[in-house]
This record gives C-alpha cells, sequence and structure tokens, in this order.
C-alpha cells in the first residue's frame, strides 16, 4: 500500500495536487501509520454510504470520542435522531434567521469599513458566522472572541494534539452547561415540566437548542451529553466552515478579477461561485471514520480498528465526473459535487452555510465593490480542512 505525508511541505501548499494524486491511488496509509485515505468519488461515496464498513459510531476526528451519543451514530439509529433537528435545519427552516444574518454582516462591516484595508479572517471571516451560529443555536452573541478562541484552537489541536483538543472541548462543555441550564430555568419560572414544541419562541427563544431541548426523543428529553455533542457539531463545524466558505468563494473571485467583474454585474451569479467553491476549496476536505471490520478496497485492505479518512477534495475532482476538474468556472450544469458529504450524515448545516455566504457575498458586492486582495491568502496547515487563517485585503 501507498504511504503519504499530508503534513509535508508540498502537501500543505499544494492540497489539489496531493488530493488527486491520491485518488490515483485509491486508498493510502497515513506515514505516521494513524489512518488511512479512502480518494476518489466512488471510494469517498461507498465511505459515506456504507456504514456497516464505515463507522461514525466513534465520531468524526481522527482520536475516537463520545461513542454511540447523538450525532456519533450509524443509520438506522441516526435516522430517528437527526429527525429531531432536520425541519429547523432545512432550506426552508434556516430562512428564519436571514435577517439576522444580514444585520450581523452589515453591523460588522460598519465596524471596520472606514479602515480601507485590513485581514477580512479577523474582521469579518470569524466574527460572523459566530455571531451568526451563536443566533441560531441560541447563544449570546457577543463572546466572540471566547468563540474565536476555541474554534482556532479546535482547528490547531485537531489532528496535533487531541488532549488539547479535549480540555476544550471541556471548557466549551461547561460553557454550553450555563446556557442549557438558563433555558431550563425559564421553563421552571414559567411553570412548564413538560415542555414541547410550543414553548419554543413562546417561554424559550426561537433556536436550535430550544427546538433540542423540547422534542421528546425515545419518549425522554435529550441528555446533557446529547446535547453538547450535538450542538458541537452546529457550533465549531458552523462557524469556522461557513466562514471559509465565505472568504474561499471570495478569494477565488478576487484572484480572477474578470470573474469578480462578471458577479459584480450579476450577483445571480453567486450562487454558481459558491457551489464552485464548494467543489474546488470544499472547506471540509474530509473526515474520520472508523472500521469496524477489514474492508476491501482499490485492491488495498482496509484493517479492523482503523480510522479512515475520507478525501472529498479527490472526489470533487475527479475527472470520472466532472469536466475541467480543476478549473473554477460559473457554468457548470449537473455536476453535483459532495462537498456536504451524502447519504444519511449528509451536513445538516449545509443550508445555513449557503444562505449565510449568499448574504454575505451580495453585501461585499453592494458596499466593497473595489474590494481586492494586498498579498496572498494564508490558510491553515490542516490536513483535512481548507480554513482561512489570513485574508489581507483592500476596498478603499
Amino acid at each position: 500500500m501507498q504511504t503519504v505525508d499530508p503534513n509535508s511541505p508540498e502537501a500543505l501548499a499544494d492540497r489539489p495536487a496531493f488530493h488527486n494524486r491520491l485518488r490515483d491511488f485509491g486508498v493510502a496509509a497515513a506515514s505516521n501509520g494513524e489512518y488511512y485515505y479512502a480518494a476518489g468519488f466512488d471510494n469517498v461515496k461507498q465511505v459515506l454510504e456504507d456504514s456497516a464498513h464505515f463507522s461514525k459510531e466513534w465520531g468524526s476526528q481522527l482520536a475516537p470520542m463520545e461513542r454511540g451519543i447523538a450525532l456519533n451514530q450509524d443509520p438506522p439509529d441516526f435516522n430517528e435522531f437527526k429527525r429531531l433537528y432536520n425541519a429547523y435545519m432545512s432550506p426552508a427552516g434556516v430562512k428564519r434567521w436571514a435577517a439576522d444574518c444580514t444585520r450581523i454582516a452589515n453591523e460588522v462591516i460598519d465596524g471596520f469599513e472606514a479602515l480601507g484595508s485590513g485581514d477580512l479572517q479577523h474582521l469579518f471571516g470569524k466574527p460572523v458566522p459566530a455571531k451568526v451560529a451563536a443566533r441560531a443555536i441560541g447563544f449570546p452573541e457577543e463572546p466572540v472572541e471566547m468563540y474565536r478562541r476555541w474554534t482556532d484552537s479546535f482547528l490547531d489541536a485537531m489532528i496535533r494534539d487531541p488532549e488539547a483538543q479535549q480540555r476544550i472541548i471541556a471548557e466549551m462543555y461547561a460553557f454550553f452547561d450555563e446556557q442549557f441550564e438558563l433555558k431550563r430555568q425559564r421553563l421552571r419560572d414559567a411553570g412548564v415540566t413538560q415542555p414541547g414544541p410550543e414553548h419554543v419562541g413562546t417561554v424559550l427563544d426561537d433556536s436550535l437548542t430550544s427546538v433540542l431541548m423540547t422534542s421528546p426523543y425515545r419518549g425522554r428529553y435529550l441528555t446533557n451529553d446529547e446535547l453538547r455533542r450535538t450542538i458541537r457539531g452546529f457550533f465549531v463545524g458552523g462557524v469556522d466552515t461557513t466562514g471559509a466558505l465565505m472568504l474561499n468563494t471570495l478569494a477565488s473571485l478576487l484572484e480572477q478579477p474578470d470573474l469578480w467583474e462578471e458577479v459584480k454585474e450579476n450577483p445571480d451569479l453567486v450562487d454558481a461561485a459558491i457551489e464552485e467553491s464548494l467543489r474546488l476549496q470544499p472547506p471540509a476536505m474530509g473526515m474520520f471514520r472508523g472500521a469496524p471490520c477489514p474492508v476491501q478496497m482499490s485492491g488495498e485492505t482496509i484493517p479492523e480498528g482503523a480510522r479512515v479518512l475520507f478525501s472529498v477534495l479527490s472526489a470533487n475532482r475527479d475527472p470520472k465526473y466532472f469536466k475541467d476538474p480543476d478549473s473554477f468556472r460559473l457554468d457548470r450544469k449537473g455536476e453535483r459535487h459532495i462537498a456536504f458529504g451524502i447519504g444519511a450524515h449528509f451536513c445538516p448545516g449545509a443550508w445555513t452555510a449557503r444562505m449565510e455566504a449568499g448574504i454575505a457575498l451580495r453585501i461585499f458586492i453592494r458596499r466593497l465593490p473595489k474590494l481586492r486582495l494586498t498579498a496572498p491568502v494564508q490558510y491553515y496547515d490542516a490536513i483535512n480542512f481548507w480554513i482561512v487563517r489570513h485574508f489581507p485585503a483592500a476596498w478603499d
């Protein structure tokens, strides 16, 4: 079996080339021996759909954790769990906070527009999705710096230092528990002993946490462990990946000024630009699954107990499924990427991310039409995320 080093300077400097090479192998072993790659559209699709051989029971991180809790389940059990939030996070459901997203984006730009230049990751790409995620989840918008520290640390520690990641999670969960208790106290103050959907938007705020706390699951309410794991998935995933979607799309347009001008002249192309960015620069380039038994793939054997990292980037650039696969084009039709996954664990935040990115890009076009890069965009050295670290730009 081929061995690859995803942390090599070459791999981190040119992610598409590295993942295209993975696709040629189909299956490869990471050089540190901790996990295996599955690459190419067909292999990635198999990983995402075949939970008997590629399980999410131990989570989607490198380090197995929180076995069988909430999002860490396989079908058919997971199908029952996701019904709790599916309607709330549907394309129609997420429109309930579109106005808040517009308000937040405009307020954030109000705060830095007069600067004329700066780092859009720090100024916009982190605070806007953090505030929107807080609004959707039912947390306060104000502690942006705390949210920023959590998510930045999570990116840095996810692969390199699982123990540090666990410390971050513990800090997050303590805050989550405080927020859960505030909502429970509101219910107690209102004399509600059997909360239900009718208390969302009345006694409680209209938020995902309120929905989860008032929705019976298998004849009971969710435990704190189940609430924590679910909210963490939406919050950590939603902040960094949504911010990356906004700025990755913007970078692709600004790096090709003719495309930026085309989109400015026809903002209806924003949605096509977002989808092409998702295909070429997926913020989550892949997540982990576990192999509960040996499995054959591309003529290789992935052993029992292995962690498997599926390469979305290699799938989305697979020439078997995409014409001119490495080019950013606004005229693609009928070529469906899998940046948000496929099957039972299709990303529940997909519609929120698309909505936020669309709102943000249209606001940039309207308010910062002279926007331009002043230096190359820099990214985190993360093997499975394509997240902006610095976005140097000017708009005066």
